[in-house]
């Protein structure tokens, strides 16, 4: 049975199937944590005292039962108040996550509630709907959609014994998909004009005859290649223009190879902008670090002549930063989602480039 707002310890009673769910989880090797809403503290209904002795008379019970849990999260603020740590906000869980030592997309929620399903989405875990408590009016009224639907925390132990890697890398997927979805969105906040002021400077110059160089190592590499070509051919056939000169140095091993072998491989673009670059030229380096030193002497290469300087980097910036007139600096710190977000601006670099070469078109 479902008690709103439990605030006496004697009312505290385990639902069937809770202890035996329990102590299976531990048996697998499962950490076990709760993560509980208590807004009536903060409505003034009871202490937070009040929460703690009810939560010590649960895990009493689980005790005298032969289970226990690894830790209780307790977020004690009305919806109004606008916390972060009120589920299906995150972080309270991302605060156990680090004192556990867990990973959040590796791990199972289950809860009675559309926030608990919630809560599991966003960080990219299974999620699993259990029927006793709230949860059977909530799939009646609000058609929660988790994982697994089960009738109690015993059968969820159960079901968490037969997953196997296919639930594990949708966990991870979604975990991925939304921690870059959440990049984009700073990016779209915070790089908006340095995008513009790049598109800007390298269309003034294709439009005076110069050309655009680029640069980058691994992922960064493919990415100047890919900007490249969509210069030189076409971003899109519905947008036909003449074909724009832009110059991957990351294309031709013979050369790559050729400056390695004689110069060493922080020279391999240096020597580059060096044979190619001209006054008025511009080079875009592309570092997810900002700091691969083939790619800052580049920049360094690329200022001696005379040439417009760009760079595409993470949050840190780099070196590459501080030498770029324009730094396009995407607020991450992981390398995948700062080359997701790069791909992302290349195109959009393309696509605004040719319609300031070619406007009204």
């Amino acid at each position: 049975m479902e008690r709103n707002y439990l605030s006496r310890p004697e009312d505290v009673e385990l639902v069937d199937g809770a202890a035996e769910g329990l102590r299976r989880f531990e048996e697998l090797g499962w950490g076990r944590i709760v993560v509980t809403n208590q807004s009536g503290v903060n409505r003034g209904y009871f202490s937070r005292e009040t929460v703690d002795a009810v939560h010590e008379r649960l895990r009493n019970l689980l005790a005298q039962s032969g289970a226990s849990i690894d830790g209780i999260y307790i977020c004690p603020h009305t919806p109004e108040e606008g916390c972060d740590c009120r589920k299906p906000a995150t972080a309270l869980l991302r605060q156990a996550a680090a004192e556990l030592n867990f990973d959040p997309a590796r791990s199972v929620f289950i809860g009675d509630k559309a926030c608990d399903v919630e809560l599991g989405r966003k960080l990219g875990g299974v999620t699993i709907l259990v029927r006793t408590g709230y949860g059977e009016e909530e799939l009646r009224t609000k058609g929660v959609s988790a994982d697994y639907v089960v009738h109690d925390l015993k059968e969820a132990a159960e079901i968490t014994m037969k997953l196997d890697d296919e639930p594990k890398s949708a966990g991870f997927f979604r975990a991925h998909m939304i921690e870059s979805i959440a990049a984009r969105q700073r990016a779209l906040a915070e790089c908006e004009a340095s995008v513009a002021g790049a598109a800007g400077a390298i269309a003034r110059s294709l439009s005076s005859g110069g050309k655009l160089l680029l640069c980058g190592n691994g992922g960064s590499a493919a990415d100047a290649q890919h900007i490249a070509g969509e210069l030189v051919s076409v971003l899109s056939k519905d947008f036909p223009r003449q074909a724009l000169a832009a110059i991957a140095l990351t294309a031709n091993p013979s050369i790559l190879t050729a400056i390695a072998n004689d110069f060493g491989f922080g020279g391999v673009f240096e020597r580059q902008v060096e044979a190619l670059g001209r006054a008025g030229d511009v080079l875009l380096a592309i570092s997810t670090s900002g700091n691969s030193e083939n790619v800052v002497r580049a920049l360094e290469a690329a200022r001696a002549r005379g040439m417009q300087t760009i760079a595409m980097t993470g949050s840190a910036g780099g070196k590459a930063a501080e030498l770029a007139q324009v730094a396009i600096r995407v607020p991450s710190s992981n390398v995948q989602q700062v080359q997701e977000v790069h791909m992302s601006i290349g195109h959009i670099l393309c696509a605004v480039v040719e319609r300031l070469i070619k406007p009204n078109v």
